[in-house]
């Protein structure tokens, strides 16, 4: 009797384990296309000295997309919370934020979206790259974004501006 309660309770929790791991909720982002940004390079030291980046991500299909930005440093290190992403005209001193989860967000048809590494809470400095991934409802589709990188600084309280941009993948769709 004991031998068959045994027997009986490793077998419920071997099932429970298997059951539990296909109920599992997934949460990989599964990417129907994906490229690599080389040359995040961001700081903040005060309101005088500061170097962001901001990276234009735009939708060429008739179909939102889903789209993943994650920033990596110069260690490997996922950085990807620091950014913000936008929507809209610069009204009023600032950009629309648009909802963001883990660096996901949508981008709507023929939509454009800026993602900002422009932190401005805590003295901070990342070097490294960036990787864009989007997937999209329509499973055939293969080829969704394309995006430019823009770098934008202040150096010093006498207020010397630079910046400078490039496509990312060479300016062809991913």
């Amino acid at each position: 009797m004991k031998k068959t309660f045994i027997t009986a309770l490793v077998s419920l929790t071997i099932t429970l384990f298997i059951c539990g791991a296909a109920f599992a909720e997934n949460t990989t982002f599964h990417a129907q296309g994906r490229t690599v940004a080389p040359g995040i390079f961001t700081y903040f030291k005060n309101s005088y000295s500061y170097a962001y980046t901001y990276i234009s991500i735009s939708n060429i299909t008739s179909t939102p997309v889903q789209c993943k930005v994650t920033i990596y440093d110069h260690g490997g290190n996922d950085q990807t919370s620091r950014g913000h992403v936008y929507s809209g005209e610069y009204v009023n001193g600032g950009w629309t934020g648009v909802a963001v989860s883990d660096g996901i967000f949508e981008i709507p048809a023929y939509g454009t979206r800026l993602f900002s590494m422009d932190d401005r809470t805590q003295k901070y400095s990342i070097f490294g790259h960036a990787t864009i991934e989007w997937n999209s409802d329509d499973n055939k589709m293969s080829k969704a974004l394309v995006a430019s990188m823009r770098h934008y600084g202040h150096a010093g309280s006498a207020g010397t501006t630079k910046s400078g941009g490039i496509t990312i993948n060479n300016g062809q769709p991913f």
